[in-house]
């Protein structure tokens, strides 16, 4: 039997479950005291969360509300979110994204940056290399202009 796939990204981690075209599906824990992630947003894709263990922390356009264990999310597509586990302890759910398109291809390249404390500018050049599954929601012009700027920079030095 093939070793599943776990992408490690320093304090959440994703073990996928299925993924086909229609469907991507993660076993998701996040580590206790993880911060909040930057606000973002799938433009094409559904997001489904049900939390098995512990609790997290929601900002779901501008409303931030806990889950517990039981808890289920439905992200509809091009809502802004952030999800993480401010508590003391880990907490565990199902990720499932829908339809896959190159989610799983994405979080496989920022994975290999070494997640959120990598370079902002290769960071930049993947998230532009997948538009369609994933965006940075900054206020204004701002995710666009800095996003850019920042991919440029990172394609000029090779990421």
């Amino acid at each position: 039997m093939p070793e599943p796939d776990v992408l490690d990204f320093g304090g959440e981690v994703l073990t996928v479950i299925r993924s086909s075209a229609d469907e991507l599906v993660f076993d998701a824990t996040w580590a206790p005291g993880t911060s909040a992630p930057p606000p973002h947003l799938h433009p094409r894709q559904e997001e489904h969360f049900e939390v098995l263990d512990g609790e997290l922390t929601v900002d779901l356009d501008g409303s931030v509300r806990v889950l517990s264990a039981g808890d289920t999310l439905r992200i509809p597509p091009g809502t802004r979110h952030r999800m993480w586990n401010p508590s003391t302890a880990p907490a565990r759910a199902t990720w499932t994204t829908t339809p896959a398109l190159r989610t799983l291809e994405l979080f496989r390249a920022l994975a290999e940056l070494g997640g959120r404390r990598s370079n902002p500018a290769a960071a930049a050049a993947v998230v532009m290399r997948f538009r369609d599954e994933f965006r940075l929601a900054l206020p204004g012009p701002a995710e666009p202009i800095a996003v850019h700027a920042l991919g440029s920079i990172g394609r000029l030095l090779g990421h």
